[in-house]
């Protein structure tokens, strides 16, 4: 079977936008700050990038985060994240990749309650956090992501173990509650086996495409 392979590159601002584009990105994920793992990037790159990617007919999808690192959010945080993805809807932003655990590496259902929200019809993705839940918890939380009509969920897969192993074990929770996984951190080297491997037609990651 022949799949037809999408890539979406994880761009870090506005700056690579153009380049991805001519090298034939049709879906691309922008934030700052990816040494961290992505933040927000500014209401002004917002609406610059959503013009441009638009105008050349390629989705635009926006990592939600007000700082890098695992600890939960806060309050003042959570408002942020909140204005932010209020912005991006407003601006006409396709997506939004949000992520929200707690101490005890469980979905923080709260604060990803009031994100959907938020978000307001834009398409959902559930960030690389989800590597972090462990593996008997994961199938609860995909559960709960569908029921609250989230699209998509990254993956890099457990680096303790054989990656291809792991995807295919969230895959096949994922696939049973109607979301789609999608396999992150791959290199455009892996793109075409990996998504040969696991029978998906869309890869993720910061080295996705060569441009």
């Amino acid at each position: 079977m022949t799949i037809l392979l999408l890539v979406e590159p994880l761009l870090e601002n506005y700056t690579e936008l153009p380049a991805a584009i001519r090298a034939g990105a049709k879906r691309i994920a922008l934030a700052d700050n990816l040494a961290v793992g992505g933040t927000t990037v500014s209401k002004g790159v917002m609406a610059e990038a959503v013009r441009y990617a638009h105008e050349h007919q390629v989705t635009l999808d926006l990592i939600i985060a007000p700082r890098g690192g695992q600890a939960p959010y806060n309050g003042v945080e959570i408002k942020m994240m909140e204005a932010d993805l209020l912005e991006a809807q407003q601006l006409g932003v396709d997506g939004a990749i949000i992520s929200a655990l707690t101490d005890q590496q469980q979905l923080d259902v709260e604060v990803l309650s009031t994100l959907i929200a938020a978000a307001g019809g834009m398409t959902l993705t559930f960030g690389q956090a989800f590597d972090r839940i462990r593996p008997q918890d994961r199938g609860t939380a995909l559960d709960w992501l569908a029921s609250q009509g989230v699209d998509h969920v990254l993956s890099a897969g457990t680096a303790a173990k054989d990656r291809l192993t792991d995807w295919t074990a969230s895959k096949r929770l994922a696939d049973a509650d109607g979301l789609t996984l999608i396999p992150a951190d791959i290199t455009a080297a892996e793109a075409t086996q990996v998504a040969a491997d696991l029978k998906v037609n869309l890869v993720y990651g910061p080295q996705v495409l060569d441009f």
